[in-house]
């Protein structure tokens, strides 16, 4: 592909993914208030799900347009998962001095997130055995 059409699938996939993160934020928020960065939480866990299960479907079992895999798996999944915001929330509550709790917010966020994608190939690939 060329740098333009590359640019613009991964900024489609971007645009969603980026939205879905804002709005899973602000309705987490709503719900669960300000404690603990669910938002992000919740965006890291659902994202990784979902890029496990689009590495097996989009890399391994469909033919998708190299467009298409960039759109889902560099800007969706990329987007909507979020190391900075992580960090910056982290360093927040560390500042703060809530040592303990950005100690279990990084703890959930690597844990939970890795465990989701590795549930998201795991269930995709059984799927796909049948």
């Amino acid at each position: 592909m060329t740098l333009l059409p590359t640019i613009l699938a991964i900024g489609v996939g971007a645009t969603i993914g980026a939205s879905m993160r804002y709005y899973l934020t602000q309705f987490m928020q709503n719900i669960y208030g300000a404690g603990l960065p669910y938002g992000t939480l919740s965006a890291n866990i659902i994202g990784s799900f979902l890029a496990g299960i689009l590495v097996v479907v989009v890399l391994e079992k469909a033919e998708l347009h190299e467009a298409y895999r960039l759109l889902l798996l560099v800007g969706l999944t990329g987007s909507l998962t979020t190391l900075s915001t992580l960090s910056l929330e982290s360093i927040e509550m560390m500042s703060l001095g809530h040592y303990g709790q950005a100690g279990v917010n990084i703890l959930l966020n690597v844990v939970l997130s890795l465990s989701a994608a590795g549930l998201g190939v795991m269930l995709m690939r059984q799927l796909f055995s049948n």
